[in-house]
């Protein structure tokens, strides 16, 4: 066959192959290309402005398709090293009696994260072993990862132990101001004004949200909503409720104050049964040998003698 011959066919297979891609694929026109640059002029002109409802470029288009799997991956990784979202994330710092804001706390919870695997990994280096160190670095970053989650969660649960504690004088204080012919409002008022603790911080708050404009009975629902504590919430919904009125409030108070003190009283006795039993146990692990040993060691003289 003729090279010429064979050239030319092959130039018009790619020519008609071009033909029927372009055909296929037709060329984007450069309309939507200059629309953004136009934009100004034509609306000057009296034109109206053209909403965009589908993507434009390709990585529009790689947002929308990956987008929602890169925020569950997020989202996962958030729930395994308890890093919520910032609603949730201030609503922990509240429920705890932490300071610190929320910018706060992100920059020591990466302190902590960046921190903990470099010195571990410093550690590890020292024995001159690669898998060392790769341990060790591993074990740094979930334990800097979890470091200021699990101080949140202590400091949470210590705080509401504190309100378990404080909910029956803080009710029994407010029936005696009530009892000298004051609204509950101008009770709660005095008693954040006087007082202190993690009750009284809840309730300073909502006073803080009836100064600003809310209700009292939303005030109350909110704090009651936005607490950890069971019984705290229970108490404040009771104050919701009770500022409609329609009830003898101070004794509903005290017989607040009374099931409190009950409740609280009970839980001592639960806490103080479990400890009990929990020191029975390093008498059984460290004495019970030692007076086994005790116990056997006349034996041998006891059957044989000298």
């Amino acid at each position: 066959m003729n090279v010429a011959a064979l050239y030319a066919a092959m130039a018009g297979g790619g020519a008609v192959g071009c033909s029927a891609w372009r055909h296929a694929h037709p060329a984007r026109p450069p309309r939507r290309r200059m629309a953004a640059y136009l934009e100004p002029a034509r609306v000057q002109l009296g034109g109206l402005p053209v909403v965009s409802r589908t993507p434009e470029v390709p990585g529009e288009a790689v947002r929308r398709v990956l987008g929602p799997l890169a925020t569950q991956a997020l989202g996962l990784a958030g729930r395994m090293v308890r890093l919520g979202p910032p609603d949730r994330l201030e609503l922990m710092l509240r429920q705890a009696g932490m300071a610190p804001s929320m910018d706060a706390y992100r920059q020591e919870y990466l302190r902590w994260l960046v921190l903990t695997p470099l010195v571990l990994g410093g550690i590890g280096a020292l024995s001159r072993n690669g898998l060392y160190v790769a341990v060790f670095f591993v074990a740094g970053v979930f334990a800097g990862a979890r470091r200021m989650p699990e101080r949140v969660k202590a400091r949470s649960k210590r705080r509401c132990e504190r309100l378990r504690g404080d909910l029956a004088t803080v009710a029994v204080v407010l029936a005696l101001k009530i009892e000298n012919n004051k609204s509950l409002l101008v009770a709660v008022s005095e008693v954040v004004a006087q007082g202190s603790g993690p009750v009284v911080q809840d309730l300073g708050r909502a006073v803080h949200l009836m100064n600003a404009g809310y209700g009292e009975t939303p005030a109350f629902e909110l704090i009651a909503a936005e607490t950890a504590e069971p019984a705290a919430a229970r108490f404040y919904r009771f104050l919701a409720a009770a500022a409609v009125g329609g009830l003898d409030l101070a004794k509903a108070l005290l017989d607040q104050a009374n099931e409190l003190r009950a409740q609280r009283r009970e839980e001592v006795e639960r806490s103080s049964a479990r400890r009990q039993i929990s020191l029975v146990v390093p008498n059984l692990l460290f004495m019970a040998p030692v007076l086994f040993v005790f116990l056997l060691a006349p034996l041998p003289e006891m059957l044989f003698g000298k």
